[in-house]
């Protein structure tokens, strides 16, 4: 599997923000190689861990309309994306549902 950290400044708060990543969030259900996404908050800065079937998923994604809407929201700035290697083993020992669902 492939995990996938996506961070990213807001203009708009919580409250703002609650609906459309409502709509984002049960958009992302559709996405092929998703497993998971932790959605993720500190002050003004939002994200998420996701969690892929493959490299190859994750780029999908991060290629796709989708993300292209995230990514091109003007009140959204500071886009932060890095790549990691999940260790499966390891994982699946401390109980990763991801894991386990994969």
């Amino acid at each position: 599997m492939h995990g996938v950290l996506i961070t990213f400044t807001s203009s708009a708060g919580l409250e703002e923000l609650k609906a459309p990543f409502t709509d984002y969030a049960n958009a992302l259900k559709g996405m092929t190689g998703l497993v998971a996404k932790t959605w993720i908050r500190d002050g003004s800065t939002f994200g998420g861990f996701h969690i892929f079937t493959s490299r190859e998923a994750a780029e999908n994604y991060l290629n796709s309309d989708l993300a292209a809407g995230l990514t091109s929201n003007p009140a959204f700035s500071s886009f932060e994306i890095r790549h990691f290697d999940v260790l499966d083993e390891l994982s699946a020992i401390t109980g990763s549902p991801q894991v386990a669902r994969a």
